[in-house]
């Protein structure tokens, strides 16, 4: 429904101050193609308003005198899952924000929204009220041409995460690179970059994108996935053909993606893509772990510091405890600074474990990449850290093959369906 120029969105305002009520209808009344079918008072009157005039997005205040707004999203996200809500507070608490996203919320305003937050909101709302719309027996014929599902033939994709035991050393510079050079390795491989990095995730500013979806969408459709849905959540940057699915816009909705979610998400990726990068938090989360699971190959750094050799330490030691492989682990220096005293070969002891690849420190690289909104792949293509990138890149390739053919049982800790 959202590409090109949109349809009408159709909206319902629930709001129980006069003066609010009017602001709101103001702000609505700067945005083009948005309807303002009706206003609600009242809780109740709501649910009839919903029930006959089935709008795409209900705006519901979050105090209403005879419902909480909480209780009342529950019931239009239960009784008529048509119909999207965004919940408005006067505040932007961390509580209440949570209490809306339990309660199937699919975002959160404040009163004093500006025109271009709301218009967002709504474009997002609206999106997700088509697809949930197109599911549905009662909306046959209201919704979006029903959507072609392409069914993969051939092998399976595969999936590469990179992971820093410690923050701040390019975890996520790497993954977006890494991608890249995959890309570049085969022109014919479908490649996407996902951020698992799911409270603070920030691989999508690496490509100058913003959006409003976000893996997070995903997960209240996990028994329906389809390619077109995914592509629909996802970010494309045409500067690179690169797609990427980002992670949830706030950190208070992190804990809706669970592990067993975000596993099920992967595996529907790999079956669809022919390699899935993931960018992922220091942070042990869900998931995280479950996407260290998913991946044939993690990337993991390290840098030339006792914290980050420590904290490697600790990762390999959990590693060996889950009872995961090694040959799986390809082990990488980031920001290498040959001048230090702590070298290659001393990592290699402390870790006990070998050094794979050294990715140079490169601050004009990453000076130009900050500037151009790019990585360095596509702003510096002939740095070293880029000739680094690629042979990442090869490394990782072998490494999978290497694993493939590996007889050496492989353990999962989320299983899926």
């Amino acid at each position: 429904m959202m590409s090109g120029e949109r349809e009408t969105v159709t909206v319902l305002l629930v709001e129980n101050n006069a003066q609010l009520m009017k602001h709101m209808q103001k702000t609505l009344g700067l945005i083009d193609k948005v309807d303002l079918i009706n206003t609600s008072l009242l809780a109740q009157d709501a649910l009839e308003v919903i029930r006959e005039q089935k709008p795409l997005v209900a705006l519901v205040d979050y105090n209403l005198p005879d419902m909480n707004g909480i209780n009342l999203t529950e019931i239009i996200r239960k009784e008529y899952p048509g119909t999207q809500v965004i919940v408005i507070s006067q505040d932007n608490y961390t509580d209440v924000v949570l209490q809306a996203v339990r309660a199937g919320a699919c975002d959160f305003i404040t009163h004093d929204v500006s025109v271009k937050e709301l218009n967002d909101v709504l474009t997002r709302a609206a999106t997700l009220a088509v697809q949930d719309r197109s599911k549905l027996p009662a909306f046959v014929g209201m919704a979006t041409p029903e959507r072609k599902v392409t069914v993969p033939s051939g092998p399976q994709g595969k999936i590469v995460a990179v992971y820093g035991a410690k923050g701040g050393i390019g975890t996520t510079t790497v993954a977006a690179n890494l991608a890249l050079a995959l890309m570049d390795r085969d022109h014919d491989a479908r490649v996407v970059l996902v951020d698992g990095a799911i409270q603070y995730g920030d691989v999508h500013l690496m490509f100058n994108e913003l959006g409003q979806a976000s893996v997070m969408d995903l997960v209240p459709r996990l028994n329906e996935l389809d390619i077109e849905l995914v592509e629909n959540v996802m970010l494309f940057n045409r500067a690179t053909g690169i797609s990427i699915l980002p992670a949830p816009p706030r950190p208070e909705f992190a804990e809706k993606i669970t592990g067993e979610a975000f596993a099920r998400i992967l595996e529907f990726m790999r079956r669809h893509y022919d390699y899935v990068v993931l960018n992922t938090d220091s942070y042990i989360s869900d998931a995280v772990l479950a996407a260290l699971d998913a991946s044939e190959v993690v990337v993991l750094l390290t840098a030339q510091s006792i914290n980050a050799i420590r904290n490697t330490r600790l990762f390999l030691d959990l590693w060996n405890a889950m009872g995961m492989t090694k040959d799986r682990i390809q082990l990488v220096i980031s920001r290498y600074d040959p001048t230090s005293p702590i070298t290659t070969e001393r990592v290699g002891e402390r870790l006990k474990f070998p050094v794979n690849m050294l990715l140079p420190e490169d601050n004009e690289a990453a000076r130009k990449a900050d500037a151009l909104g790019q990585p360095a792949l596509r702003s510096s293509r002939d740095s070293a850290y880029s000739k680094a990138l690629y042979g990442l890149a090869d490394q990782a390739i072998k490494r999978i093959e290497a694993v493939d053919k590996s007889e050496e049982p492989r353990m999962r800790m989320f299983v899926t369906a």
